[in-house]
């Protein structure tokens, strides 16, 4: 049984925004204007608009900074979300962790199609190694679609033996964009098999990069997979954290009882969320090795 507060939660952005009738381009316009109006950093916190390889985004810095850097990828079904909807739960996790995060504004359909997000988060992961930063002090982490683009940009990263990330956190991504038709990850969106339409309309679903489930797994990176118990797309974090133990990688999974959609996302209104939000950070904190 759900907690008392998560049957009296206030609602995310998504469950809460009046999608109805809108273009993209201005739902995507509010959504940011409110997140950015209502995020709220503690002193020791900043954020500021900036760019990684070329790619726009906004920038997430701790006073007391130590080595490793998030680089964050949000959700929105690749049509909708911004590096503004992240902030929260990044601000937070800067706090907690005292490291710097990039979140991405990667290139949204139906203006740009695969393989634009694709290209574009390669693009920023490109940056930091420019800027110096090794593989093994980055941290993939992405909700939803950006889940499930830190997945396939695991994959993209092998294939141009570039240093690889020293882990990924994919809180409830797409893992197979083939079985997803009648899917609804939100009432008010399309559907995944709509979503993947307008994303990729002349892509085969099956591709690595729009389904990672089918690409070549072995030597991934370390992976934490998140997802709600009650969500549609629970069981993609279920097959995709099969495929990876069955071809040797260092793997572990949080279903959330009960749970939403990005539930960790939710991390200040129900203590579900808040736990799901500690798990990730003492993950990551492992990972980069910042235990003290």
């Amino acid at each position: 049984m759900p907690s008392p507060e998560f049957l009296q939660r206030p609602g995310s952005i998504w469950e809460v925004f009046q999608f109805e009738g809108k273009p993209y381009d201005q739902i995507r316009a509010e959504m940011e204007d409110i997140a950015v109006h209502t995020c709220r950093p503690p002193r020791d916190v900043r954020w500021e608009p900036g760019e990684c390889g070329g790619v726009k985004g906004k920038w997430i810095y701790p006073d007391d900074r130590r080595d490793g850097v998030v680089l964050y990828i949000h959700g929105g079904g690749f049509t909708l979300g911004s590096s503004g909807i992240s902030l929260p739960f990044l601000v937070e996790l800067a706090q907690e962790l005292h490291i710097a995060a990039f979140s991405v504004d990667y290139a949204l359909a139906p203006e740009q199609t695969f393989p634009a997000p694709q290209n574009d988060v390669l693009a920023a992961y490109q940056g930091l190694l420019d800027m110096g930063i090794p593989g093994e002090q980055i941290i993939l982490a992405g909700e939803s679609a950006g889940g499930t683009l830190c997945l396939t940009l695991a994959l993209m990263i092998k294939q141009r033996h570039l240093f690889p990330p020293r882990a990924i956190v994919a809180m409830s991504p797409v893992a197979d964009s083939t079985v997803q038709g009648g899917k609804k990850v939100l009432e008010d969106l399309p559907d995944m098999s709509e979503t993947v339409a307008l994303y990729a309309p002349d892509a085969d679903p099956a591709d690595p990069l729009l389904s990672p489930i089918f690409g070549n797994l072995e030597d991934f990176p370390p992976t934490l997979l998140i997802a709600g118990g009650a969500e549609p797309l629970c069981s993609d974090s279920l097959r995709m954290a099969e495929a990876l133990i069955l071809a040797g990688n260092e793997v572990e999974l949080i279903i959330g009882r009960d749970m939403i959609h990005t539930y960790p996302l939710d991390f200040a209104d129900y203590p579900e969320a808040a736990e799901a939000f500690s798990e990730i950070a003492a993950y990551i904190r492992i990972k980069l090795g910042l235990e003290d």
